[in-house]
């Protein structure tokens, strides 16, 4: 859980100053880290406190997700508020999400799985909804109000309803990668 914790740190580049204000202005960092930590209490078998956790992360950051979710490291929400991720949700390194994102299932069964797989350094813009048993790969963009239905290869930008390719990504990680364009 720690190394995770601190590979979420790492994502967000605090500094050990930003980090003490962080604690005073909310900062997101701080829903990530109570989601590591309702998430480590689920995987242990411990009742009741990961709901607590998650109940702290709805009435502070107006987001939910769920401690069922797995998420790896490198987790960054960029705006909290309307955010769902849903139980039983996988997400590889460096998730980066928007406000009213909502990431999860839609009541239809695909080999036995309900819910999204996402790869690594993927970005879901504000409003986005990822929804079902798909699969997005690695180094994938979801663009603003997009709505997700279908698998999504590797190295691309989607958007749109239903999403559809826009754009390839060329640079992983969208918003990393804007200060490297020369």
């Amino acid at each position: 859980m720690f190394r995770l914790i601190k590979s979420d740190y790492d994502a967000y580049g605090f500094s050990v100053k930003g980090l003490i204000v962080s604690l005073f202005n909310f900062s997101t960092f701080w829903l990530v880290v109570s989601y590591r930590v309702s998430h480590a209490l689920y995987k242990k078998n411990i009742p009741v406190l990961p709901r607590l956790i998650r109940s702290i992360g709805i009435l502070f950051y107006g987001a939910e997700i769920s401690y069922g979710a797995e998420i790896g490291p490198g987790f960054r929400i960029a705006h909290s508020v309307g955010i769902v991720i849903g139980p039983k949700v996988k997400a590889g390194a460096n998730l980066e999400v928007f406000q009213n994102v909502t990431i999860g299932g839609r009541d239809r069964e695909r080999n036995g799985i309900l819910k999204p797989s996402i790869g690594d350094n993927v970005t879901i813009f504000t409003g986005a909804a990822v929804l079902g048993p798909v699969r997005i790969g690695d180094n994938v963009s979801v663009g603003a109000n997009s709505v997700v239905t279908k698998d999504i290869p590797a190295n691309l930008i989607v958007a749109g309803l239903p999403a559809r390719k826009v754009g390839e990504v060329t640079v992983p990680h969208s918003l990393r990668s804007m200060n490297r364009i020369s």
